[in-house]
């Protein structure tokens, strides 16, 4: 077997150099590699023959036919006999299922034959058509991504006992994985490798080994303490220690072992030689990094490490006696301290993570940096504590605030493009609140340019999709989304106006802020400390000759009165509460002082909702046990899906977020339940499931859960209390 592998890496190593190092790959190079590899292969099996057939328009197409000189040795009128043969074959074509050949296509394995008279599959006529006589041969398939797009035939094995051997189909099926990459190279020049199909190939071609670097694998800290190596220059090195060796030898995983400058300076500044190389991807060696780092809280990403890098400059800026310096005007221009560069650089961190928010916290002993991601927050970096007051300090000054105000609760907005070109468009709301151990900042993100959802996106089940469908879709009426904070709201009725935006309607919204800039739609912001609140956008829209009006949140009585009276006047309005479900919401308006009657009357539909993580898709099934079910009013041993945990969830098990809903539609019964004196939240709820109208909170999560869309103890987390 070395001897074949040998034989292997000298046929094949040509096919790797182009296929790692040539972007494009040329008809003529390709035409040139395949005729080398070609030559190889009939040298090294002691064939006559090779043909190369590809699978174009449902045929199979002789693409190159090559016979080994031996069979004319130099004699001019027999090679001139074989090539007729081969030109006669290029210009064949065979139907699909046809002969050998057709059949290792259709099924995608390879097949030896050691009689080709005896085997029913082949085609004797060609043969006879070109005087050549097939007595033995292996037919291998060539798979790109396991889609078969041709065949390689090799034929009659001109030593005894005249027959190929499994050896021989080893080495053919190796060659022919790496043809069939080459020539999907050269046909569709936009296709590129996978980071392990590139390591394998290197590994190949330098004759190392391959390795997977598994979901568990780890870094040995026991070994770099022996290295005694800092992890940021392991991480720049790219190489990962796992065996050591006598006489101060050790093996490492890289991506690269032709990397010969980065081996040396590795063995200069561990004192340690080099060994062994295993290739690995490069992704798979930077995530295990990324946990090993994240394991010993280290910076982990770009991002990371230049916040670390200016929070390190910021904390060398002390007084002789080891006091932080005072905040001062050099803070007020834009790139003069580490403290500017910090303040940015968080924000655009955050941005870059998809981030909500962003929580400043301070402690006893340390400034907390937390970020809320799929609407779970996780800490990003401990600050040093003499870092807070110069933090707050310049985000206050971002945000127009008092500086000097401590003790005071303060809101503000920070226009983020406004400190450096280079920042992304986002305007952030701030708040400031003052705790014990200093203020604490809390910074929503609001992306005007983020690309907005459709409503198929968003989670609706089948049947809810239709009734909000159907209400956005009616000429007047009150539609209303509500939830708490961060439930989604927002972005519903975004998605539902974007919707129904057509150039017929004149749509007009009043936002607090303005989150989204919507092509054709007319945005009023409300600015509260010169006076312009909802309820005044609310009667300036009533006459500008609207269709359809959006009012960022109803607080109040003067907001809920005029929105209801443009309800009850012709036009289609959308609005958010905050409340915890549909049926509550109708008793808000009365505690608000709305009469009965008028709620009755205006109300369209009201989509309570909330946002649950979704499960990746490294999710694993699982059978649910007595005690589950029963929570969760399912029968026992129902297949339901729990986290697992890859590299696109970052090891969280969820990637991205769902609504789960539930709509309340009011019929004739449930309006008149509205208008009764005294009615209850539970009235209304027990009435609107009744008439099949209304599915519960936390029901449509369960149905969530059994679809594997997410897992019971997300629902469990987000609407235990429901």
């Amino acid at each position: 077997m070395v001897n074949i592998e040998d034989q292997l890496n000298r046929i094949i190593a040509p096919l790797l150099r182009e296929i790692i190092f040539k972007k494009e790959i040329t008809k003529d190079v390709l035409d040139t590699i395949l005729k080398i590899t070609i030559e190889k292969i009939v040298s090294s099996l002691f064939a006559e023959s090779i043909t190369l057939y590809l699978v174009t328009d449902n045929k199979i197409k002789f693409s190159y036919v090559y016979f080994s000189p031996k069979l004319y040795n130099n004699d001019e009128t027999r090679k001139k006999s074989y090539e007729s043969k081969r030109e006669k074959l290029l210009k064949l074509e065979l139907p699909l299922n046809t002969g050998i050949v057709g059949k290792v296509i259709s099924e995608g394995t390879s097949r030896i034959v050691s009689d080709a008279d005896k085997d029913a599959d082949h085609a004797k006529n060609i043969d006879n058509d070109t005087g050549f006589q097939t007595r033995s041969m292996i037919t291998v398939p060539l798979k790109v991504d396991d889609k078969v797009i041709g065949a390689i035939q090799v034929l009659n094995k001109s030593i005894p006992p005249g027959i190929f051997s499994e050896a021989d189909a080893y080495l053919f099926e190796e060659v022919a994985q790496y043809s069939a990459k080459i020539i999907q190279k050269a046909s569709d020049p936009s296709s590129k490798l996978t980071p392990q199909e590139l390591a394998y190939y290197i590994a190949r071609l330098t004759k190392q080994q391959y390795i997977e670097l598994g979901e568990d694998f780890r870094i040995s800290t026991d070994l770099l303490e022996e290295l005694k190596i800092e992890p940021a220059q392991l991480r720049k090195f790219q190489m990962i220690p796992i065996k050591k060796y006598p006489g101060k030898q050790i093996r490492v995983v890289c991506a690269n072992p032709l990397d010969y400058t980065g081996i040396e300076n590795f063995e200069v500044v561990t004192g340690y030689k080099i060994k062994e190389t295993v290739v690995a991807a490069k992704s798979e060696i930077d995530y295990v990094f990324k946990n090993y780092l994240e394991s010993i809280g280290e910076p982990v990403s770009d991002d990371d490490q230049a916040t670390a890098k200016v929070t390190a400059e910021l904390e060398s800026k002390k007084d002789e006696e080891g006091e932080s310096l005072e905040i001062s005007a050099e803070f007020e221009n834009e790139n003069s301290a580490p403290i500017i560069k910090l303040a940015n650089q968080l924000i655009r961190e955050a941005y870059k993570k998809k981030a909500s928010d962003i929580h400043i916290e301070a402690f006893e002993n340390f400034t907390s940096v937390r970020f809320r991601m799929d609407g779970v927050l996780k800490q990003v970096h401990k600050l040093p504590k003499s870092a807070h007051g110069a933090i707050l300090t310049r985000y206050k000054i971002m945000s127009s605030l008092n500086i000097a105000e401590r003790r005071r609760p303060q809101d503000g907005r920070i226009k983020f493009k406004s400190f450096g070109k280079e920042n992304p468009d986002i305007e952030l709301r701030v708040s400031i609140a003052p705790l014990v151990w200093g203020e604490k900042i809390c910074m929503r993100i609001l992306d005007k340019t983020g690309t907005l959802l459709g409503l198929n996106s968003l989670g609706f089940s089948e049947k809810n999709m239709e009734f909000y469908r159907a209400a956005i879709n009616k000429p007047y009426g009150m539609i209303l989304n509500v939830g708490p904070t961060g439930s989604g709201k927002t972005t519903t009725l975004y998605s539902a106006i974007t919707e129904i935006n057509k150039p017929g309607v004149n749509i007009q919204t009043a936002e607090d802020p303005v989150e989204y800039m919507l092509e054709g739609i007319n945005q009023m912001p409300i600015h509260k400390d010169i006076g312009v609140t909802f309820a005044d956008a609310l009667r300036c829209f009533l006459r500008q000759d609207p269709n359809i009006i959006m009012v960022g949140e109803i607080r109040d009585l003067e907001t809920a009165s005029v929105a209801v009276e443009a309800a009850l006047t012709g036009h289609l309005l959308l609005s958010t509460l905050h409340t915890n479900d549909a049926a509550t919401t109708v008793t808000r308006f009365f505690d608000m002082g709305v009469e009965p009657f008028l709620v009755s009357s205006s109300i369209l539909i009201i989509c309570a909702q909330r946002l649950v993580r979704r499960l990746c898709e490294c999710k694993q099934e699982y059978k649910v046990d007595t005690a589950e079910a029963e929570a969760l009013g399912i029968a026992p041993g129902t297949t339901l899906y729990k986290t697992g945990g890859c590299k696109k969830c970052d090891n969280s098990g969820y990637k991205g977020r769902c609504g789960v809903h539930e709509i309340l539609m009011p019929d004739e019964e449930i309006r008149r339940l509205i208008i009764k004196k005294g009615v209850t939240p539970e009235e209304i709820q027990k009435a609107a499931v009744a008439n099949g109208t209304l599915v519960p909170l936390f029901k449509d999560g369960v149905e969530k859960t059994l679809k594997g869309t997410t897992s019971t103890e997300e629902i469990f987390r987000v609407l235990r209390s429901e």
